[in-house]
């Protein structure tokens, strides 16, 4: 009988390692494919560690992770302790004048509703994020201490679908050739990612705005309308705005209930 029992606990042992394996070595296999369907994510997308970003997994995890609230915010569509504003539910957007709604401002729908704008906003958020982080990792700058960079290029990208991928490229010469820091780096990375193929500044809406609202046409004063220095602050107005609101909620980050 004792036999049998040493028999037993050791046909016992075997077989928990060998479901211990499958576990932690097959396991992960299957579930990882199914996580990337799941956000839209493709294999090309994840970082070259093989790891699920920083930004899928804590800055846009959903409409209230910190990266979503910073959008919010910028948009106007949020608080940030994560309440509606009066324009969440839909508004004129002052740029292209198209309806925007939902937390991050999604007008690229029509006759859709505020949760189906905020799902495919964060669908969106999750791509875009997921691209800065990387590019932002294949130029030598280290994801988990560069959240903030992470998100201000994924604002940037919500904003402008031309302008958000270069930020990564632009915020490198920003800090690295620049000798920028902090919000002056950001600024500067967000505005010179307007160039266009001829390398001007290129942004209609935007200078629409400069064009047209008082206290725009108030800060830029004194520059010659349309051009390059009148371009570039203009562009800056917006985006500096947007940054500080950016990093008032990053400092603070949590929703209140």
């Amino acid at each position: 009988m004792k036999q049998i029992n040493q028999v037993s606990g050791w046909f016992f042992g075997l077989s928990f390692f060998f479901v211990s394996t499958l576990f932690f070595v097959i396991i992960p296999e299957i579930i990882q494919p199914l996580f990337r369907e799941f956000w839209g994510l493709s294999a090309e997308v994840l970082q070259p560690t093989g790891e699920i970003p920083i930004s899928v997994r804590y800055l846009f995890k959903n409409k209230f992770s910190p990266g979503s609230v910073s959008v919010g915010v910028a948009e106007g569509n949020l608080t940030p302790d994560c309440r509606a504003t009066a324009i969440y539910q839909g508004h004129i957007d002052p740029g292209n004048f198209a309806v925007n709604r939902g937390f991050c401002s999604w007008n690229k729908s029509t006759k859709i509703s505020v949760e189906e704008a905020d799902f495919l906003c964060l669908n969106a958020l999750l791509r875009q994020s997921v691209f800065t982080e990387n590019n932002l990792f294949y130029l030598g700058f280290n994801p988990g201490g560069n959240r903030k960079a992470i998100v201000m290029g994924t604002d940037l990208w919500n904003q402008s679908n031309s302008a958000g991928p270069k930020f990564a490229e632009k915020f490198k010469i920003a800090v690295w050739e620049k000798g920028l820091i902090g919000e002056k780096a950001y600024i500067w990375a967000r505005v010179e990612s307007f160039r266009n193929s001829q390398n001007q500044l290129d942004a209609s809406g935007l200078f629409g705005i400069c064009r047209r609202e008082e206290y725009y046409k108030k800060q830029l004063t004194g520059l010659v309308p349309s051009s390059e220095e009148w371009r570039w602050n203009c562009i800056a107005l917006d985006q500096g705005r947007r940054v500080r609101e950016i990093l008032k909620v990053l400092q603070s980050p949590g929703c209140k209930s």
